[in-house]
């Protein structure tokens, strides 16, 4: 009997402004690349390259560090 495949999980893509910098002092920038839950996008999802991708978590981590963003959010 074959294996059923499951179906495929639909990434929302985030539309990146040309031009952005990635910088702990602008959270709502940040707040693009973080889910509801506070969890950042995989990189299917950012559509960022994987040196960029290290840099924003870097950068979310400075800015949750200062408290500037959320760790977690509150349901």
């Amino acid at each position: 009997m074959p294996k059923r495949k499951s179906p495929r999980k639909i990434i929302r893509k985030v539309k990146v402004p040309k031009g952005v910098v990635l910088s702990y002092k602008d959270s709502e920038t940040l707040k693009l690349f973080v889910t509801e839950q506070g969890a950042l996008l995989p990189r299917e999802a950012t559509t960022l390259s994987q040196k960029n991708q290290r840099k924003l978590a870097r950068e979310v981590k400075r800015a949750r560090h200062l408290a500037l963003l959320p760790f977690t959010q509150t349901l």
